[in-house]
Formats: structure tokens, sequence, C-alpha cells
């Protein structure tokens, strides 16, 4: 006689019905918090900040982590879905953290240009309201809109690349679809706002130690290439030989570098440096470097952010194994 759980659905498992169809009861009560009004959200954390001052404790910090089970046991057989680890990974949330903005960008551009249309419905569904909530920030803060508007078109590519082959009903295709629609003409109705005269310094009018200090600590030549249309004076600074220098060394190796130079000169002055990076750049591509990034635990199997840490079942010091978004990707197979 077959095992007959709390529910048909899924054994020992609590589903509820929403408009979007079936879900699991602990995804949709997180989904519940994440939506719940900013102002809400604002009130509930000062009230509990004022009585934790109240009590001399501090406000403990949320770690957001998942454990992860690639296979099972004769005793147990659990895997992680994708979905529930962008749940309770918070993605939405990292989307609106500086310093993880970029890897849930890496991460989001990977999945919609090769994986979309193998993912489950329930996944998909969480990759658009991701996207949503990125747009959504961007057009709040007024930062990232070009890299919300590549995001938006690989999205809509990857929808239009995948309409005959993927999982999930066609309604369920043609909804995101017409999300994609409605959030590429909320990207088109957007104007950037002009600053307005506040007598406060403007970047170009920085002494030009500073900006050689702020320029060679970008890592991506796509915002030197933007900055230097801003001003005749920012494009000078862009074209600094020895700019260009430290963006090769950062990105590239000396192996990688000897294959355009035989040897190493003496002097910098005869090397094109901004010539040598795009030759790099279009035979090796460029490294990729993210402030803050997943994690997994070697002793618990948990994938965390490095910045927020998680609660360790081992006593012993933890020691992880940083996670790109393409290896994020591999654990859960696509």
């Amino acid at each position: 006689m077959p095992f007959i759980g709390q529910d048909w659905r899924s054994p020992g498992e609590q589903w509820v019905k929403t408009a979007e169809g079936w879900e699991r009861m602990k995804l949709w009560r997180v989904k519940i918090f994440e939506n719940l009004n900013e102002n809400a959200i604002a009130r509930i954390n000062r009230q509990t900040i004022e009585k934790e001052y109240n009590i001399h404790h501090e406000t403990p910090r949320s770690q957001p982590h998942i454990p992860f089970n690639s296979g099972g046991s004769k005793e147990k057989h659990e895997f992680t879905p994708l979905s529930e680890a962008l749940v309770r990974l918070d993605m939405a949330g990292a989307s609106r953290d500086i310093p993880r903005a970029n890897y849930v960008f890496q991460l989001l551009i990977m999945i919609l240009k090769d994986n979309l249309p193998s993912l489950s419905g329930t996944s998909q569904k969480l990759i658009f309201n991701i996207i949503e909530t990125v747009l959504n920030e961007a057009l709040k803060s007024e930062m990232n809109i070009g890299r919300v508007k590549e995001l938006i078109d690989y999205a809509e590519t990857a929808l239009i690349n995948g309409q005959s082959h993927h999982i999930g009903s066609p309604k369920l295709w043609n909804n995101h679809m017409k999300t994609v629609e409605r959030l590429s003409q909320r990207l088109a109705d957007y104007n950037i706002k002009e600053r307005t005269h506040d007598g406060k310094l403007t970047l170009p009018e920085l002494p030009t130690e500073c900006l050689r200090i702020i320029f060679s600590q970008i890592p991506d030549h796509k915002d030197l290439m933007r900055a230097s249309q801003a001003s005749s004076l920012l494009n000078e600074m862009t074209e600094e030989s020895l700019l260009w220098k430290s963006m090769c060394i950062f990105h590239f190796n000396d192996s990688q570098i000897s294959t355009f130079v035989n040897n190493k000169p003496e002097d910098d002055d005869i090397v094109d440096w901004k010539y040598l990076y795009r030759r790099c750049y279009k035979r090796f591509g460029k490294r990729d470097a993210y402030a803050d990034m997943l994690s997994i635990c070697s002793h618990c199997c948990c994938i965390f952010w490095k910045s927020h840490g998680h609660p360790c079942v081992s006593s012993r010091p933890i020691k992880s194994k940083d996670l790109s978004p393409k290896d994020f990707m591999v654990l859960f197979k696509l």
C-alpha cells in the first residue's frame, strides 16, 4: 500500500492555493514577508531596534542560508530545489544591497542565457520577481539603469528562444512575456533626472589624484568608457597608459599578457596598454570581481553569503569554498 501523506501533492508538505497556483506553505510565508510594504518593514525594524536597545542587547543580524543536499541516503531522499534556494538565500533582498547586487546580476544573466526554459514554473516566477525587484531598486536609486536594461534584453531573448521548448504551460510563458513587456515599458518611460546645481563638487572638479584613485578601483572597462564620454577632462584621465596597465594586471596573469607581449619591456611607454587590454579581453575575457559572494560550508554543506555568515553546527573553525555564479549553477545541475 503506498504511503499517503498529509497532502496528495507532496507527502508531508503543506500547500496553499494562491492566485498563481499551488505553492509550498514555507515558501509562501517567506514571499509574503518579502512583499510587505516598505513602510511596514521600516516600522517593524524600528520597533525591534528600540526594544533591543532598551534591554541593552544588539539587534541580531539575519543570516540567509540553506542546507544543500545534492542526493540522499537509504534513510532520507531529499534534494535542494533551486526555487527554495532563491527564496532562502534572499536573492531579491541581495539585489537591493550594493555589495551583493553585482553577484545577483551575473547569476540572473547566466540563468537567462542558457537555462530559463529548463527551470520549473516556480523557479521561473521567482526569477521574474527578482528582475522586477531589481528594476524597482534601479528606478528608485537611479543606479544601474544600463545593467537593468541589459538584464531585461536577456530575458526577452530567452523567452523568444524558449517559446517552443519550455517547462510549464503556454499561459505561464505568455505571462512572462507580458511581464517583460511591462518592465520594458517602465524602463522606456523613465527619464534620468539631471542634477541640480547644489554648490557641491562634481566628479570632473575633483583633484586629478583623486580621479586616478577612483578609476583605478573600477574593475569594469565599460564604466571607464562611459566616464570618458562625460567630459574632456575625464576622457584624458581614462586614456592614461598607467590606468590601463593596472587593468591588465588585475584581469590577466603574466602568461596571458605574454601572449601578445613576447618580452617584458623595460619601458612601459612603448607598450600600448589599452590596446593590449582589448586584445586580452577579446581572447580571455575579463576577471569577475564581487564585493560579496556565496560560499558553501565544508562542515554542514550550507550555502550562505560571506558577509552574513551562517549558524554552523560544527564547533571547529568554519572552512568554506567560494561559489562563483557558474559554480552555484553547477551545484543545481544547470
